[in-house]
């Protein structure tokens, strides 16, 4: 074997090692929170957080099945703000860079003042409350998750970049003289050449939409329209709570208080959270990897 050979083969294999590791990095935090979420209370207050705990069982995912038509109603509607408020944004973000992209539309310099002018400045949460409640009546209004986040600033900049980075101006004007009109342009050109960015942009704002529990607690008071998160917030603050005032307790509340399965119910939590996105995820590998390839190439 040459010794170009023998250093291609041990760069290799430092390379193998060290994405080894940052796989043990990556992975064993969420194993640690699968094994905690199923350890016994006397096991975590014996050992704490463990991989190998002295005691097993099912009462923290017992106790979060306690709420168990409150999950499903919460479930829903992060369901539902996800998936729309995710559509939507893809389509009104992808039609604005669509626009910002053609050099050739008049009003392109309009729309990027409107856009600067829109990253520069914010009336603050207080205003942006009064319009919202006042002006648009989406107090206990779905529409409130999916609406106001329709256009973000940034990922109208990575969108544009990417039309004019991987989609060629030629391929544009040919289609415009076999007579194609915009919306043939935007729908039948542009959008299937940006299905990698698309797919990593809507990714990340899916997420950003399944973790949101802030706005709810805004604009919602129906119990009805609970989201998944601030449901999970409320349970594991009604605990906090709890614990911190035993002293108003009689003595078997506070004893049934302690034996309850605390952070055991937080990891259940947080898996119930965690887990609908590490299931969708690898659904989306494929277009992050060939987002960055198609990025490499240009580079």
């Amino acid at each position: 074997m040459s010794t170009e050979n023998k250093k291609i083969n041990i760069n290799q294999v430092i390379l193998m090692i060290a994405l080894s590791i940052f796989t043990l990095v990556c992975v064993l935090p969420v194993l640690l929170v699968v094994i905690v979420s199923f350890s016994t209370e006397a096991s975590i207050t014996e050992k704490g957080f463990s991989f190998f705990p002295t005691g097993w069982t099912l009462d923290g995912y017992k106790y979060l099945l306690t709420f168990k038509d409150s999950l499903i109603t919460g479930y829903m509607v992060t369901i539902f703000e996800t998936v729309f408020g995710t559509l939507l944004s893809l389509l009104v973000t992808s039609m604005y860079s669509f626009a910002l992209a053609r050099r050739s539309w008049r009003a392109r310099g309009f729309l990027t003042g409107i856009l600067i002018t829109c990253m520069l400045f914010n009336g603050g949460a207080v205003a942006t409350y009064i319009i919202n409640t006042n002006v648009y009546q989406f107090r206990n209004n779905l529409l409130v998750l999916i609406i106001p986040g329709g256009l973000s600033v940034g990922n109208v900049i990575i969108m544009r970049t990417f039309i004019n980075s991987n989609i060629p101006e030629a391929l544009i004007d040919a289609a415009k003289i076999d007579g194609a009109s915009e919306g043939y342009l935007y729908w039948r050109v542009t959008i299937p050449l940006m299905k990698p960015c698309l797919a990593s942009i809507g990714f990340m704002g899916a997420v950003g939409h399944w973790n949101q529990w802030y706005t709810s607690m805004l604009y919602f008071d129906d119990p009805k329209l609970t989201s998944l998160q601030l449901l999970l917030v409320r349970i594991e603050k009604d605990l906090e709570y709890l614990k911190s005032n035993l002293a108003t307790l009689t003595a078997e509340e506070s004893q049934m208080l302690l034996e309850m399965p605390s952070d055991s119910v937080r990891m259940a939590i947080l898996l119930a959270t965690l887990g609908p996105m590490l299931v969708i995820y690898p659904f989306f590998q494929k277009y992050f990897t060939k987002g960055m390839t198609m990025g490499a190439v240009k580079g």
